[in-house]
């Protein structure tokens, strides 16, 4: 019996999924020339935009903190599958 946190991973996986699916009918699979550095560094720009969006309380562009974390987690299996 799956528990609430396993229904809302499975949940959060789904739309990480979606989001990258569209962007790979936009974009393609021009991420393949990157490195897992490069990964790393977009990884990070996205965590500094969190932790400024956590610290100052304002947001100017008009994303969260949400699509900031699906980002992260994009550009995670991104590099895993780089690694491979």
């Amino acid at each position: 019996m799956p528990t609430k946190t396993d229904t809302q991973f499975e949940h959060i996986i789904k739309v990480c999924e979606e989001i990258f699916t569209k962007k790979m009918a936009d974009y393609g699979t021009a991420w393949r020339i990157l490195r897992p550095t490069s990964l790393t560094d977009q990884i990070m720009i996205k965590a500094r935009r969190i932790r400024s969006l956590e610290t100052k309380k304002e947001n100017k562009v008009g994303e969260g903190i949400r699509p900031e974390f699906i980002g992260i987690v994009n550009y995670a299996a991104m590099a895993l599958i780089q690694l491979e």
